[in-house]
């Protein structure tokens, strides 16, 4: 079963970093977070810290990883990995290929934009968002980015 794993990323001012899919052939135009398919010899944290710095071009440890939830409810025959992790900064964002934005959001604006998404990974974002709101819920800042 095909795995995906992506990150909420929230940074010192607790805004939410999202990104929009460029001309992607996979839901153009489409808010995204950082993240995406799960090798077969990888483990979800593991493929997520290797997504986020060929998206991003952020790096973190996947000690500063928190998993959120896991489900194979929103779309069938995939398995959704969401993680969250704190930056003590701000950090650079170089977006790749397969984004040509992003923007840093509080919780109210991040999740109101989740939820229009094409892409049913988003809609489990938004609702685990309504269901464990506020920043607070994160794991602390670390040092690993600033």
């Amino acid at each position: 079963m095909p795995r995906v794993a992506k990150l909420i990323l929230v940074n010192k001012d607790n805004e939410y970093l999202l990104l929009y899919r460029s001309g992607h052939p996979t839901f153009p135009n489409d808010p995204d977070l950082p993240g995406g398919r799960v090798e077969d010899d990888e483990q979800p944290a593991q493929a997520l810290i290797r997504e986020l710095a060929e998206e991003t071009g952020i790096a973190l440890k996947v000690q500063t990883l928190e998993k959120l939830c896991q489900s194979d409810a929103y779309h069938q025959g995939f398995t959704y990995y969401l993680y969250t992790a704190r930056v003590s900064g701000r950090p650079d964002v170089t977006i790749s290929w397969e984004h040509d934005r992003y923007e840093w959001l509080p919780l109210k604006d991040f999740t109101a934009k989740t939820r229009p998404a094409i892409d049913t990974y988003m809609h489990m974002v938004h609702d685990y968002l309504v269901q464990h709101p506020g920043p607070e819920a994160g794991p602390k800042p670390t040092k690993q980015h600033v």
